[in-house]
C-alpha cells in the first residue's frame, strides 16, 4: 500500500485530473491473463496519476464486466489495486454493467469499495466540487435527457456520464452506430449529443470507440466518449486506446496512449508476417479454410509465435456480378417463354375462364430477381 501523501509538489497540479472509463475487469475469453490485462491497466491509469502527481482521478463507469456475477480473484486483485493507492481522490460513476438492477443505481458492484479511503462512488446524478470546479455527474440511465434536471445548474459546465446517444459509433469494425430514442408523451425522441447544449465538456463512458460527437468549434460545447483503456473484443481491433489528462482550468487536454496491452489483429493470411503476432490476439482470414496448410499455420502460430488466442475466418465471398447479370437475362427470357406459353393455354378449352392476366403476374412474381 502506497499511502500517497498530497503535499506542495502536488499544488502545481491541482487544477488536473485523471479520466478514463469502461475497464471492464473481467477473465475475457476465461483467461486469467486477460484478468490481469485488466488490472494492469487499472493499476498503470492510477501509477499515472501519481507519477504527474495528480490528485484526482475519475472514472465514467463499467468498472467490473459481469452485471450480477464477479468471481473472487477478480474483486480481490481490483481491490488490491484501489488499496495500494489511498491517498488519491478518486471518483467511481456508476455505468451500466456496475448496476444489479437494470434501471436503478441502488445496489452496485462497485458500492464496497467506497470503503477504501479516498474512493467515491457515485449512483445518482450530482455535482461535486472536484479541483476548485464544479463537476457534475450522471450515471448510466435510459433517458438521460430527463436526469439531466436532476444534477442542477453547475456554473462550470463540466459534465460526467454513462450513457448511449444516438448516432455513436459502438463498433469500428462493423462501422455499426447507436439508435437511441425514448418516449415522451406517447412521441419516440431521438437522444442524440444536442442534450448537453449548455454544457462546455462532457465526457461519457459506455461505448469503446474514442470519438468526438461535438465540438466547441462547430457546436459551442464539446461531447466526447472517452473509450475503453485496453482493446477488449475484435470489435476494437487497430484502435489505439488511451487514458485522458484534463486541466479544469484551461480545458487542454493530453491523451495518453496504452502502448503495453495486448491487441487483437484481423488479418488476411498473406499479411502475417507484417504483424507482431506475440501475445496478441489474432484472427486470420484465409482464402479456403479447408485448405491443406491451415493445421499447420496453426501449429505453428501457436506454437513458435505463442499468440494469446487465434481465430481462423473463412474470407466471405462475394458474388459474382457477372453471373447475377446472366441470371437476369435467363429469367427475363423466361417471361417472354411464360407469356407465349399463356397465349397458347388461353385457347385450350380446359383452361376456359382462368385469368390469363393473373396467371402471368403469378408467374412473373415466381420468376422476378431483385
Amino acid at each position: 500500500m502506497l499511502l500517497i501523501g498530497i503535499n506542495e509538489d502536488w499544488t502545481g497540479q491541482m487544477s488536473k485530473i485523471i479520466i478514463f472509463s469502461d475497464i471492464h475487469i473481467h477473465p475475457h475469453k476465461k483467461s486469467s491473463e486477460r484478468l490481469q490485462n485488466c488490472v494492469d491497466v487499472l493499476d498503470w491509469a492510477l501509477k499515472t496519476a501519481v507519477d504527474r502527481k495528480i490528485p484526482n482521478v475519475i472514472f465514467a463507469g463499467d468498472l467490473f464486466h459481469d452485471r450480477q456475477r464477479i468471481d473472487v480473484p477478480t474483486y480481490q486483485k481490483t481491490f488490491e489495486v484501489f488499496n495500494k493507492y489511498q491517498g488519491l481522490e478518486i471518483y467511481l460513476l456508476l455505468g451500466n454493467h456496475d448496476l444489479w438492477h437494470f434501471k436503478k443505481w441502488d445496489v452496485s458492484s462497485v458500492y464496497p469499495l467506497k470503503s477504501i479511503e479516498g474512493v467515491t462512488v457515485i449512483s445518482k446524478p450530482s455535482t461535486l466540487l472536484i479541483g476548485g470546479k464544479h463537476i457534475s455527474f450522471l450515471p448510466y440511465t435510459h433517458d438521460p435527457a430527463e436526469d439531466l434536471k436532476k444534477v442542477g445548474n453547475n456554473e462550470d459546465k463540466i459534465l460526467f456520464g454513462h450513457v448511449a446517444i444516438d448516432g455513436a459509433l459502438w463498433n469500428v469494425m462493423a462501422q455499426t452506430r447507436a439508435e437511441v430514442s425514448v418516449e415522451h408523451d406517447g412521441d419516440m425522441t431521438k437522444v442524440d449529443s444536442s442534450i448537453f447544449k449548455g454544457w462546455k465538456d462532457v465526457f461519457l463512458g459506455h461505448y469503446h470507440a474514442e470519438q468526438k460527437l461535438a465540438s466547441k468549434e462547430v457546436d459551442g460545447y464539446n461531447v466526447e466518449y472517452i473509450g475503453s483503456p485496453l482493446q477488449l473484443s475484435f470489435g476494437e481491433a487497430f484502435q489505439h486506446k488511451h487514458i485522458i489528462e484534463y486541466d479544469l482550468e484551461t480545458g487542454e487536454k493530453e491523451y495518453i496512449r496504452n502502448t503495453f496491452s495486448p491487441q487483437h489483429f484481423i488479418i488476411p493470411e498473406k499479411d502475417l508476417e507484417k504483424y507482431d503476432l506475440e501475445k496478441n490476439f489474432i484472427r486470420v482470414v484465409v482464402d479456403d479454410i479447408s485448405a491443406t496448410g491451415i493445421i499447420e499455420m496453426r501449429q505453428d502460430l501457436m506454437g513458435n509465435h505463442k499468440v494469446g488466442s487465434l481465430e481462423i475466418k473463412q474470407k466471405e465471398k462475394k458474388v459474382n456480378e457477372d453471373l447475377v447479370e446472366d441470371a437476369k437475362a435467363i429469367l427475363f427470357k423466361e417471361t417472354e417463354m411464360l407469356e407465349k406459353y399463356v397465349e397458347q393455354e388461353d385457347k385450350n378449352e380446359h383452361l376456359e375462364g382462368l385469368d390469363k392476366d393473373k396467371l402471368l403476374e403469378i408467374g412473373k412474381g415466381i420468376c422476378e430477381v431483385e
